[in-house]
């Protein structure tokens, strides 16, 4: 059985999930796939080796028998790409991800190889999505977020680099549809997709609590001081407010597990927050203090005694709001439930039986 690769418009698509939905629905069925991230932007220390976020992530919580250094064979770590620009010599990189996923074979019948981002990611040191799904002779899979006019045009981009290095494109994933568009926008692209050459695979609709992270996560993530709160960082945050306008104007925005944004000397701000997520029952939401301003001293058993995690960050709101927008969290071994959606989305929504016969073609 030919490999999958699983590649991507852009970031945030969704292709961890729909690899890691994969995983499952193949296992399940009793398939035992081996899993692969031949190249890897974000890496973490994981088994005395650099290895990719994703890929450590599949071998901890699959418990995968495979050593993690083939598993991530290549990790792109800071000066990488000046370092082969001014040394090109694409080979050994190649030659280890053929080794890596040879070794992988001899565990598993067949294998998803997992891209990074879109199909020119990695061109620069001669290991692009493309490239390297020529080398290992995969078909590929490709996950756009749901919408017509921008994924479509984005596939197109895409298609003409898959098809420049002579590689099958089996189909298309539209993930994150939304409800009340989700029959008009699979329609249409269905015949989109036709009209260029190819084909939709699966159409995952949007499941907001997917991308949902925790206080923990995103004091991690940013370097934040955690001020009090620290039993509670666990707490989930669905929705975020910059609270900088009046107290009156803050109220209409703050919903069950929101993370409330305002700077550290608006004591009105703080208490109208503390009050509304209270009502939503303990352990709910979280609040960043910005500006560098410790909370007043009138205010802080409040904030202590009222199971929210409190951060604090030197720089202005706008700052802090500005790197949340751009942040995207990814999926840890303990996030089981989403996990868990993962495996019962792709299981409805995409059509696994025609991707198993197209690698079987």
């Amino acid at each position: 059985m030919k490999p999958i690769h699983i590649s991507a418009t852009v970031q945030d698509s969704g292709k961890t999930a729909v690899s890691l939905g994969l995983m499952q629905v193949l296992r399940t069925r009793g398939l035992d796939p081996g899993y692969c991230k031949p190249v890897g932007q974000h890496y973490i220390r994981y088994d005395d080796s650099d290895i990719d976020e994703d890929a450590a992530l599949v071998h901890q919580y699959f418990n995968m028998p495979d050593k993690p250094c083939h598993m991530s064979p290549i990790a792109i770590r800071r000066g990488f790409t000046r370092d082969f620009i001014n040394n090109p010599n694409v080979k050994p990189l190649e030659d280890e991800i053929l080794r890596s996923i040879a070794a992988i074979n001899k565990n598993h019948p067949m294998l998803i190889a997992e891209g990074t981002g879109h199909a020119g990611v990695g061109s620069c040191f001669g290991l692009s999505n493309a490239r390297v799904a020529q080398l290992i002779g995969a078909e590929v899979l490709i996950v756009t977020a749901g919408g017509i006019g921008r994924p479509m045009d984005e596939l197109a981009l895409n298609l003409a680099l898959f098809q420049k290095y002579d590689v099958n494109v089996m189909g298309v994933v539209l993930n994150k549809i939304r409800a009340d568009k989700y029959e008009k926008v699979t329609d249409t692209v269905t015949k989109g997709l036709k009209l260029m050459g190819t084909r939709l695979l699966g159409a995952m609709p949007y499941e907001s609590w997917l991308e949902s992270y925790t206080v923990k996560q995103l004091a991690d993530e940013l370097k934040f001081d955690v001020y009090c709160g620290h039993d509670c960082l666990s707490n989930t945050i669905e929705n975020t407010v910059i609270a900088a306008m009046e107290p009156e104007h803050v109220v209409k925005y703050i919903q069950d597990n929101t993370l409330i944004i305002t700077p550290g000397d608006r004591i009105d701000n703080m208490l109208v927050s503390l009050m509304l997520l209270s009502k939503h029952g303990p352990h709910n939401g979280g609040m960043i203090l910005t500006g560098g301003f410790e909370p007043h001293k009138e205010i802080i058993p409040f904030l202590q005694e009222s199971h929210i995690p409190v951060l604090i960050s030197d720089e202005d709101t706008f700052s802090v709001s500005a790197k949340l927008a751009n942040i995207g969290f990814k999926i840890r071994p303990e996030d089981g439930p989403k996990i868990d959606e993962m495996h019962e989305l792709v299981e409805k929504y995409v059509e696994v039986d025609k991707i198993l016969g197209y690698l079987e073609e």
